[in-house]
């Protein structure tokens, strides 16, 4: 019984109430074409419930997230080709849930322009990448000017003078205005 090869197995990050289904489709790709399924589905089996045994052991919760990983060899024994395991390969990393984080707010500036918009009005704002490139996927007409860009698209303009301020106004309906800045300052 020779090593035929060797390989390494990762489930990825997923939850534990998920980690069984996850290991055996990862190690049915990984050996497709080289192992009879059947073979890799017992072999996912046995490891499946020794690690069924290992969570439980070490309190890990369903909604915890594992990465499960380890080495293994496929093996010729008697014309059949089979899965060896290396049981001391076998790592398991277990990230507990912190809580949850609600509730987020916008930044002060991005409240600020939402709470004073009005239709029709220039509205100037420090320069910012992530602010321009929002207003260039909306924008129907962009053209470069000698200090920056000149955009128009069906609900604004807006002028982009160098890498110092960025002036929108918007000219759709009053009713979106404020969704709008919303939109376009905070992403």
């Amino acid at each position: 019984m020779a090593p035929e090869e060797k390989m390494r197995l990762s489930t990825g990050f997923v939850r534990a109430a998920g980690y069984a289904d996850k290991l055996r489709r990862t190690l049915l790709a990984q050996t497709k074409g080289i192992v009879q399924p059947n073979e890799t589905v017992r072999t996912a089996a046995i490891i499946n419930m020794r690690l069924f045994d290992v969570l439980r052991e070490n309190n890990v919760e369903k909604g915890d997230v594992v990465r499960i990983m380890f080495n293994y060899e496929i093996v010729e024994e008697d014309g059949k080709k089979t899965i060896k395991v290396d049981w001391d390969s076998m790592t398991i990393e277990v990230y507990k849930n912190a809580g949850t984080i609600e509730g987020i707010k916008p930044p002060e500036e991005v409240e600020r322009a939402v709470a004073t918009a009005v239709v029709g009005e220039w509205r100037e704002f420090e320069y910012d990448e992530d602010v321009f490139a929002r207003l260039k996927l909306r924008a129907e007409e962009v053209i470069k000017t000698s200090t920056g860009y000149t955009m128009k698209g069906p609900d604004f303009e807006a002028e982009v003078l160098g890498k110092e301020k960025i002036r929108i106004k918007y000219t759709g309906p009053e009713n979106k205005v404020n969704e709008f800045y919303a939109e376009i300052l905070g992403g």
